[in-house]
């Protein structure tokens, strides 16, 4: 999503929201005190924020495709994280709700270790697999959300795991439309393929909900030691 036309991002993105002040709850307990951050995909700061009110850091750098008016008063690399070499090594690598995007997860994790300091620690929430599965019992298409068991086993090659956890919240809405503008504002969805919205769709999927309008939620959490 590109942050600088998302601005009402914020507004609707409870369940980013509610994953990134659960990363930095569990961060906590481990370590809260850090000379260099770098946080992956700041978008409009909805992790950030919290960065800045509950650690204790000397330097901050913030990552993300685009650059968001947000972001525009930090230090920043902008670019895809795949294909950047970070900025110096660093106290802690730090993401909420970006890395269900990544597929190649497996280099990510091989990359992001030679980026972190001796004892460095690499944190992030991710959305998993079960996430808008209302949707797509209906479209029979779904995003390649991995699970808890598979983000283990591929981060688990390079760091020591010290939490790995998975959570869920559930939204409902008043009514489909509410739902979908809901997605749109977020940019989250578990859509592929062809499947387009049109009036006989539209009027399928609302029978589909019969009446309960739910979205689910599914995400993990993981705290990794370098």
């Amino acid at each position: 999503m590109r942050f600088k036309g998302a601005k009402f991002y914020d507004i609707y993105a409870k369940p980013q929201i509610y994953a990134a002040d659960i990363l930095i709850n569990s961060l906590k307990n481990y370590r809260q005190n850090y000379d260099d951050i770098y946080e992956i995909g700041a978008g409009s700061g909805v992790l950030t924020r919290l960065i800045l009110s509950k650690l204790e850091y000397k330097n901050l750098i913030l990552n993300d495709l685009y650059e968001s008016e947000f972001m525009s008063k930090f230090s920043t690399q902008i670019g895809d994280i795949t294909q950047l070499k970070i900025k110096n090594k660093q106290d802690l690598i730090i993401s909420s709700s970006v890395f269900q995007w990544i597929n190649e997860l497996e280099n990510l994790s091989y990359n992001l270790k030679f980026s972190l300091k001796n004892g460095g620690i690499l944190a992030f929430s991710t959305f998993i697999d079960g996430t808008l599965n209302e949707l797509s019992s209906f479209t029979n298409q779904s995003l390649e959300y991995k699970n808890l068991a598979q983000l283990k086993a591929i981060f688990s090659k390079n760091f020591e795991i010290l939490n790995a956890q998975e959570r869920q919240i559930k939204l409902k809405f008043s009514n489909l439309k509410e739902l979908l503008t809901h997605l749109k504002h977020t940019g989250v969805n578990n859509i592929k393929g062809e499947f387009k919205l049109t009036k006989s769709s539209f009027e399928a999927l609302n029978s589909h909900f019969k009446n309960d309008f739910s979205l689910s939620y599914k995400f993990a959490i993981l705290i990794l030691k370098n």
